[in-house]
């Protein structure tokens, strides 16, 4: 009976899987830039697929004082609660600025984008499969947010 159904309807697809297949295949940029404005509000998404991130990493670097500069302001902003991050956390979020403030680096030299005139930052990852499902790694998104009323930043 569930043979008969399945002949009649066929194999099941999964779009998502497909379309990010696509989308990888297609991708030619090193770190992808999607900009948005809605209501006044405006994003950029930078976007560093897994398949790229060893070669992002040979093109583009943080200079030694970047770096530098990068570890002391989230020492800053992490001074009063430091002791209570699990060694764990304190890694994970030392590898993302350094991945974020480079991704900045290349995106300000590639599509001249300044990270001063954004009021807020953020960091995220997603998983990324292939077309049968295997999974592939994390796309590094970094998203920068700009609220033309605002004249303060959001951390």
């Amino acid at each position: 009976m569930i043979e008969k159904r399945m002949r009649r309807i066929g194999n099941k697809k999964n779009f998502m899987l497909e379309s990010q297949a696509n989308e990888l295949k297609e991708n030619k940029e090193l770190v992808i830039m999607n900009k948005k404005t809605d209501g006044g509000v405006t994003t950029i998404d930078l976007i560093l697929e897994p398949d790229k991130f060893d070669q992002f990493g040979s093109e583009c670097r943080l200079t030694y004082d970047e770096y530098i500069d990068v570890l002391n302001e989230f020492i800053e902003e992490e001074e009063d609660t430091w002791h209570e991050l699990r060694m764990k956390d304190q890694v994970n979020e030392t590898r993302d600025r350094i991945i974020a403030a480079t991704m900045i680096k290349y995106a300000k030299e590639h599509y001249g984008i300044k990270e001063e005139d954004f009021n807020g930052k953020d960091i995220n990852y997603l998983k990324r499969y292939d077309e049968k499902g295997r999974f592939l790694g994390e796309a590094v998104i970094v998203t920068l947010t700009l609220i033309p009323e605002m004249n303060m930043k959001v951390k």
